[in-house]
């Protein structure tokens, strides 16, 4: 299991519903996109049918899933490289859709 304390991160919201991390992460990313559950970030394997990642330049942020604690909205901070494979899946994957 992968440890946020490995990457450059900041947590933007806590102990929150799941309805509010999306709100947050449309209103403060310049694109976002829905990715299937089972859609890894880095090594975080994200949990859920449809879940928004949102890009802000070169930062990534995501819902996370905390059990016992509920969600969470994480930045990981310069993902440049992150960012572009995600950008590139959207143009091959169906399933990973950009929200307008």
């Amino acid at each position: 299991m992968v440890c946020l304390t490995e990457f450059d991160h900041e947590i933007l919201l806590k102990n929150t519903t799941l309805k509010e991390c999306q709100e947050f992460i449309k209103e403060y990313s310049d694109e976002v996109y829905l990715v299937p559950g089972g859609y890894k970030v880095k090594s975080f394997v994200l949990l859920g049918p449809a879940i928004p990642v949102g890009f802000s330049r070169n930062d990534i942020l995501f819902q996370f899933t905390k059990p016992c604690f509920g969600f969470f909205v994480i930045r990981l901070k310069n993902e440049e490289e992150e960012v572009k494979k995600l950008k590139d899946q959207y143009k091959k994957d169906k399933n990973v859709k950009k929200v307008q």
